[in-house]
């Protein structure tokens, strides 16, 4: 099976900056390479993801002081760990899509390294006739366990990628 690289951010409310990052690198339907990274939220915390998504993260320490420092290491394990590999997010835009962004104005990315294509799982989801709006709900109908390394659930980046790769690669079956 082909290399899958998943990934997932958190952000400061659905138009806001991540403040978390987690991939999952997979190798033969096996984990083999993990990331994750946590900054501080700068402003003021959008209600939804107070009371969402900080309680599924309330386990997992900052890791970085800024945001531009979590993009530079993310950047380095994307670059490092791309190639070959499909790259999946589930539902993208705008998130996924503005850190990506993000990474190429910094001067992290080059004007080629973006992965091609991109492959946002909603859409495989919904070719096969299921609802594209959770991996979560797929997951469960099909008995696929997520496992669970680290405290939290869905709205924890890493959580979120390992749920979206595992289901992305039971849809290639």
């Amino acid at each position: 099976m082909k290399k899958v690289f998943s990934w997932d951010c958190e952000t400061n409310g659905l138009w806001g900056k991540a403040f978390s990052i987690g991939a999952i690198l997979y190798e033969d339907g096996r984990e083999v390479k993990k990331f994750y990274a946590r900054c501080p939220i700068k402003g003021q915390i959008d209600s939804w993801v107070k009371d969402n998504v900080l309680p599924q993260m309330a386990d997992m320490p900052e890791t970085h002081s800024s945001y531009e420092e979590m993009l530079k290491a993310f950047s380095n394990f994307f670059l490092e760990n791309k190639e070959d590999a499909d790259v999946i997010f589930h539902m993208g835009v705008p998130v996924e899509a503005r850190v990506i962004i993000d990474m190429y104005d910094n001067g992290l990315i080059g004007e080629w390294d973006g992965a091609y294509p991109w492959l946002d799982i909603a859409g495989c989801l919904k070719q096969a006739g299921f609802d594209c709006t959770s991996v979560d709900d797929y997951n469960a109908k099909h008995g696929i366990e997520v496992p669970q390394p680290e405290a939290g659930g869905s709205h924890n980046p890493l959580y979120d990628s390992r749920a979206t790769a595992l289901c992305y690669m039971d849809l290639q079956k």
